[in-house]
């Protein structure tokens, strides 16, 4: 696993990288927010909730956005959880706890060891972000692939419609009633079923694999 660490005090992160190194965790250390946006994707990203440059909870708003890759904000006393991300943390903490929780997130979405990912006919590239239908292309919208990707994590399970739409979208979206129901009718038609998406009315939506 190859993470990204955002956190401005060394004093905090060189330790954490050594204890990180020492599960086989490789940690690509950057200090400010505009750095975290710039850098190359990771397997998941560690997030300090104070930068110099910017708010942890918008910078997190803005990385997931900008990837799918799931997000621990390490906080510190008084700190307010950022509504973006997968977990938190409260300082201080063991590198143990840290990488359990680590592992707890990253088993939640696809494994970055494989990104080929096959539902029956469907398969799932999430490296180059394309998607194949018997083989053959299927073009996405970005956010048609990151709700594909976000009811993959767990095929058969319901996901909510708010943890949808906070997480494909944004926290506490306030955009059109509709927006989530238009992509996912979106989704259906280019997948030629509307049996892979099923809605149950009032909570949420689930991928269904054909048998």
């Amino acid at each position: 696993m190859r993470v990204l660490l955002v956190e401005h005090d060394e004093s905090i992160a060189e330790p954490l990288i050594d204890g990180l190194a020492r599960y086989g965790i490789t940690a690509d250390h950057v200090a400010t927010g505009a750095a975290a946006l710039a850098a190359a994707p990771h397997d998941l990203v560690l997030l300090g909730p104070r930068l110099p440059d910017i708010d942890g909870t918008d910078l997190c708003r803005q990385l997931r956005r900008a990837g799918t890759a799931p997000m621990i904000m390490l906080t510190g006393p008084g700190d307010d959880p950022a509504p973006g991300a997968d977990d938190h943390l409260a300082r201080p903490f063991s590198v143990g706890e840290l990488v359990a929780r680590m592992r707890t997130v990253a088993g939640r979405t696809v494994p970055a060891e494989n990104p080929v990912h096959r539902y029956g006919p469907l398969a799932i590239d999430t490296r180059t972000r394309q998607i194949r239908l018997h083989g053959v292309p299927i073009p996405l919208a970005p956010k048609e692939y990151d709700l594909l990707v976000l009811l993959a994590a767990d095929p058969g399970a319901i996901v909510d419609r708010r943890h949808i739409l906070e997480t494909v979208w944004e926290p506490d979206f306030l955009g059109p009633g509709k927006t989530l129901d238009f992509h996912v009718a979106s989704l259906r038609r280019k997948l030629g079923d509307a049996g892979w998406i099923e809605n149950r009315r009032g909570v949420g939506f689930r991928l269904v694999v054909p048998a």
